[in-house]
């Protein structure tokens, strides 16, 4: 993709990290939150974009992203497949393991 949000051409990032005019932008309550001035908001949000995301989140994102699954602790995805009345989390990967039945052995002695 791009290295920096601000490098993607359709990107918010420069509307609301520099005040630069887009027609196309409309500033959210949560932005609005980061500071009294807009000064205040747009240094807020480049701060926002200093750190990097954790690789791991970043993978699990992608996967939840492409698969169509909840992203979140286990009490929040029981609560959204309840409501979805579905199945939000991939099934564990291969075949179920198998029961050992130890009366099915055949006893010779």
């Amino acid at each position: 993709m791009v290295a920096h949000p601000r490098d993607y051409r359709w990107s918010s990032w420069r509307a609301h990290a520099t005040g630069a005019s887009d027609p196309l932008v409309i500033d959210h309550p949560i932005y609005e939150a980061l500071g009294r001035s807009a000064a205040e908001r747009q240094k807020e949000y480049r701060t926002l974009f200093r750190a990097a995301l954790d690789p791991d989140f970043v993978e699990a994102l992608r996967a939840a992203t492409n698969g169509g699954w909840a992203l979140g602790k286990e009490a929040f995805t029981r609560k959204i497949a309840k409501a979805l009345r579905r199945r939000v989390t991939p099934l564990p990967k291969g075949r179920p393991p198998k029961v050992k039945d130890d009366r099915r052995r055949l006893n010779l002695l």
